[in-house]
């Protein structure tokens, strides 16, 4: 296959699998690119400090992980603690190594009417973390039943749900001096993912434009650096892999814009989940719009970074 085809081929592939992500992909670039660039010595240090840090605090035990976002749900409504207790009886939660989960870091696994709530067994402070977003995924999944919208817009939106309950953890979380550093650390490390995890996802783009032009194999690996990467990004689009970091990145950023902008995180987190529970997704986006304003968004993570101290 001829280099220009497989470029073809991959852009026909993502024309079709992710619309929303082929007619913004420009944009939606340009935004992560403007936060790297924006970003302050200062702010990018303090995030790629935490990425480098492992979380301190060991857990007890399963149950302490349990007691944490049980505590912290009792903030958002009652309501959510009878399903939790219901599912540690039924044993719909479950804590799993490594090599179980594979590439992922939580999941929900339905089975007809049922469900199972997969953890990474870390036992650490980012197992609560990761529990809570599964359970916010619970509520805001009926977005992607929503009618008139882009997939890709929808998994936004389900996105920003996921991680405003975790700002909103972090929150809660910020009251006990022993979990205080480590909540801070698990946020730091998710907000230095959503600026440089979609890097990718422009070095595959790059890539894509090169073939297109019909660049010799020397001028790619020049410009991309090494046979190791140059082989990477071959892979995705030979094997037509979706390009989705973007909704993690716009769905925190949208997330933490909320998070900035109301001081009871707790109401904001529960009338979000009653109206993504009714699949009300105009609703949602109307009070979070998509904001792709690069310099806009650095000011966000300056404000977090700044509050959190």
């Amino acid at each position: 296959m001829s280099m220009n085809k497989k470029a073809i081929e991959y852009l026909d592939f993502l024309e079709v699998s992710d619309s929303f992500f082929y007619e913004n992909f420009k944009d939606f670039i340009a935004y992560a690119n403007g936060m790297n660039k924006y970003l302050r010595d200062e702010e990018y240090a303090e995030l790629k400090e935490a990425t480098e840090t492992d979380l301190k605090i060991a857990l007890k035990d399963k149950k302490t992980t349990i007691n944490i976002i049980k505590n912290f749900f009792y903030k958002i409504s009652p309501n959510i603690i009878k399903q939790i207790d219901y599912d540690v009886e039924n044993e719909n939660i479950v804590f799993l190594p490594k090599e179980e989960m594979g590439d992922v870091n939580s999941r929900v696994t339905v089975d007809g009417d049922n469900y199972r709530i997969e953890i990474l067994e870390t036992n650490k402070l980012d197992a609560a973390f990761l529990l809570v977003r599964e359970y916010a995924y619970l509520f805001a999944g009926d977005l992607l039943d929503a009618k008139g919208f882009e997939d890709g817009l929808k998994k936004t939106y389900v996105e920003m749900v996921m991680s405003l309950t975790e700002f909103a953890l972090a929150k809660h979380l910020s009251a006990n001096p022993s979990l205080r550093r480590d909540s801070i650390n698990y946020i730091y490390k998710k907000l230095y993912g959503t600026i440089y995890d979609v890097n990718e996802t422009y070095l595959t783009l790059m890539y894509l434009g090169f073939l297109l032009e019909d660049k010799s194999e020397e001028e790619i690996k020049a410009t991309l650096g090494d046979d190791e990467m140059v082989n990477h990004l071959d892979k995705i689009i030979t094997e037509k892999k979706p390009c989705n970091t973007y909704i993690d990145t716009l769905g925190t950023m949208m997330a933490l814009k909320a998070i900035n902008d109301n001081e009871d995180a707790f109401d904001l987190v529960n009338n979000v989940y009653v109206e993504a529970s009714d699949g009300l997704l105009n609703e949602i986006i109307a009070q979070f719009p998509l904001d792709l304003n690069e310099q806009a968004g650095v000011e966000e993570i300056t404000k977090y970074i700044r509050n959190s101290k």
